[in-house]
């Protein structure tokens, strides 16, 4: 058992509760003054203007007041006169609050409209909930009863329980307080339940268990796990876990009790007609089974790989909150899980590292039993790299989930580099519909040189001139020129890279000073690296202006850029070296240990959000314009926020922008570049905020194809984090 260095449970102290003048008591005190004395921003100055305010709240809270609204707090402020803090100030004094414990304040949308000064008063808010069968009164039993059988909580139930006189302070903020139990996973939304957004669901609160009669067929399933590294996993990951879980699939229905099928560590959910997924919680260990109605060998791949990969996605998030906040943890570099493939080994369940899914064959050293890893590996189906990276005889170009997908910079950088000047000029005179040779005449004009930046240049404004952009568009050019139209499909495949350092070591993030010798190795490749490491044209080209005469400026940038990102690895910079043929350089590389400057991406980090590109690639212009036009978003982002689509940055990113048909453009763009899940998230956002015919029409044309269609990734494997299951809406819309 690993130390838990937060427990403490020296001296064992022993309180009658019920006696006021319990000696305990004293020694409880001091021993808790003890601890609060050890806590790290104990003895920190603060700001004297802070005093002021502390003391205002302090009396309010004596006179039993428990939220203010930002606008109290604000006349509050004003009424100190010079030591009235500024609105940042005030920002900052919330923020040094909250985190001291004193107050309970979080900057979302939704919430950040009022801050709990007692917070003391949220512990009577998860009371009201969850807590124990003899607290609820025998009026209420009959919504206990439902908690514990199904978790199912409608809204009216919980301002029923709100009406009791013991949460009568709950009642006069229940909306608010509603909006805080979605952001701290506590209650959430199911999917597509017929009782909408007055319907919620409890996990933590449901003790019944799954018949034993319910085993997996392991005949029409194939199984993956993730594996937390942790020995405990906190009961908060778990929850949120069934909450995303429930979130993004619609429950099952039990067709023997008519239940749905959520249990206390399990439950069930209906992919479409054919496949169903459950999940079973065992230990520190998160396993999901898919199912076919007759056999595994009939799972659609895409099924299996995009649903791996929004689980891999929607954990990750989940897991880097809980586990960030605790310095402690071993998991705070890496991934605090593991990814397991499961096979059935006699009648167990074995596992072993998703890495070895590429083999085609594992032993299992409990059971000295040889498998086939072919099953499992539709987990990861994905474009994979070809011999000679040659499509095979029968190959007719993209399918067409990719054909109706808007070409990321990086692919158009790819295909820059394929093409010679003369077939970029013919695709382009194909593509653009406004004056093409004008056009391609002032990019060479403009061009400060010659080769990639001209192609790139093209391509680039190519996209950005056209609301529907397409590689469907990109691959009729080729033909109509009669250019070889599999070089989209290379540009489509990973890259086969045979990597010299131990994996754990390429997942870390390069500090400046393991990459300060490549600025001089990378010559005039610097804006085809920049666009491959997943940095903008628009970017890329900032940075060559900045820097017009400098070659090895602009690269340093280009790299201090990139380390900033999310997904900026070793393994992320080899590949795109190897990719544009630079595995020279790879030697000007270091690892040595402990120079790995982890830099995280701050909460004030802004994604660059293109205007041009968020009109509506995929919706009909008419129903793009109204979105854009008509829609307050600020629910709407609240909404996507709980369901784990959006994550502050990317609301940051989008509120950044003063117009509100600026944000619209911006959120609309997000949407259509993620698919889906982000794309249903946000049609139901739009029905509870209000916007009905909108969600209803673009719930229409996503189903006008049904539902064995209605996962199809859309996604390249290697952009992880993005789930790309929006292809269908694309070309149908």
């Amino acid at each position: 058992m690993e130390e838990k260095n937060h427990l403490q449970y020296k001296p064992l102290i022993f309180v009658n509760a019920r006696n006021k003048e319990d000696e305990e008591l004293v020694t409880l005190k001091k021993q808790l003054v003890e601890v609060a004395l050890n806590h790290p921003r104990c003895g920190e100055l603060m700001p004297t203007k802070f005093v002021p305010l502390e003391l205002q709240l302090t009396r309010l809270v004596e006179k039993n007041k428990k939220i203010l609204t930002m606008n109290e707090l604000n006349d509050i402020n004003k009424q100190n006169d010079k030591m009235a803090l500024t609105p940042a100030q005030l920002k900052s004094f919330l923020k040094v609050n909250h985190a001291l414990g004193k107050i309970i304040y979080f900057d979302e949308a939704c919430l950040r409209d009022n801050v709990i000064i007692d917070p003391v008063f949220l512990v009577d808010v998860l009371r009201s909930i969850v807590t124990d069968d003899q607290f609820w009164p025998e009026h209420l039993k009959e919504i206990l009863k439902s908690l514990k059988e199904s978790g199912k909580l409608l809204k009216q139930d919980l301002f029923e329980i709100w009406k009791q006189d013991c949460f009568c302070d709950i009642s006069v903020h229940k909306d608010y307080i509603v909006d805080m139990l979605v952001h701290l996973d506590i209650i959430c939304r199911p999917k597509d339940d017929e009782d909408g957004p007055d319907l919620f669901l409890v996990p933590c609160m449901i003790s019944t268990k799954r018949e034993d009669s319910q085993q997996i067929d392991l005949d029409r399933s194939i199984h993956m796990a993730y594996s937390f590294k942790e020995e405990v996993v906190p009961p908060a990951i778990l929850y949120r876990l069934i909450a995303t879980f429930i979130s993004i699939w619609k429950l099952r229905v039990s067709a023997k009790s008519s239940r749905l099928m959520i249990f206390t560590d399990s439950a069930d959910v209906k992919i479409d007609e054919d496949h169903d997924m459950r999940f079973d919680i065992q230990g520190n260990r998160f396993i999901v089974t898919v199912s076919h109605k007759e056999t595994k060998t009939s799972i659609v791949p895409s099924i299996a790989s995009t649903a791996q990969e929004c689980l891999t996605h929607a954990i990750t998030n989940i897991s880097n909150f809980y586990f960030s906040v605790s310095e402690d943890s071993n998991c705070t570099r890496d991934l605090p899980f593991n990814i397991q493939m499961g096979i059935a080994c006699g009648t167990d369940l074995c596992f072993f590292d998703h890495t070895l899914s590429s083999k085609e064959e594992w032993t299992c050293p409990e059971h000295k039993t040889k498998h086939k890893t072919k099953d499992v590996s539709i987990w990861f189906a994905d474009k994979l790299h070809t011999q000679d990276d040659r499509c095979p005889a029968d190959c007719t170009g993209l399918d067409k989930v990719w054909l109706d997908r808007q070409p990321e910079d990086k692919h158009l950088g790819r295909l820059a580099a394929k093409l010679t000047h003369e077939d970029t000029r013919k695709i382009y005179m194909r593509l653009q519909e406004v004056e093409p040779a004008l056009q391609w005449d002032i990019i060479n004009e403009s061009s400060k040189r010659e080769g990639f930046y001209i192609k790139i240049n093209a391509l680039y404004e190519w996209k950005d001139s056209s609301k529907y952009a397409s590689f469907k568009q990109l691959q009729q050019s080729l033909k109509d020129e009669d250019i070889n139209i599999h070089k989209l499909c290379q540009i489509s495949r990973e890259v086969q890279k045979e990597f010299d350092q131990p994996k754990d070591k390429l997942k870390l993030r390069p500090s400046d000073s393991n990459i300060q010798k490549l600025p001089d190795h990378i010559g005039n490749k610097t804006f085809q690296l920049g666009i491959e490491l997943g940095l903008s044209v628009v970017q890329m080209q900032q940075i060559e202006s900045d820097h017009v005469t400098n070659l090895r400026s602009q690269t340093e940038e280009v790299l201090n850029k990139w380390r900033k990102l999310s997904d900026a690895t070793y393994e992320v910079l080899e590949k795109a070296l190897h990719r544009l043929q630079l595995s020279r350089v790879l030697s000007y590389i270091t690892y040595e240990e402990g120079l790995e400057e982890q830099v995280e991406v701050g909460i004030d980090e802004e994604v660059e959000v293109e205007l041009e590109e968020a009109a509506g690639v995929g919706l009909t212009e008419e129903l793009a314009e109204r979105i854009i036009q008509n829609i307050q978003i600020s629910q709407i982002l609240d909404y996507m926020m709980t369901h784990l689509v959006l994550s502050s940055d990317d609301r940051r990113s989008i509120e950044q922008y003063v117009r509100q048909d600026d944000q619209n453009k911006a959120l609309l763009r997000d949407v259509i570049k993620r698919g889906e899940p982000t794309y249903t998230v946000f049609v139901d956002a739009l029905r509870i905020s209000g916007y009905t015919d909108l969600a209803n029409e673009l719930k229409f044309y996503s189903q006008g194809e049904g539902s064995s269609t209605a996962l199809i990734q859309t996604e390249n494997i290697e952009n992880k984090g993005k789930t790309g299951w929006f292809g269908k809406y694309k070309h149908k819309i």
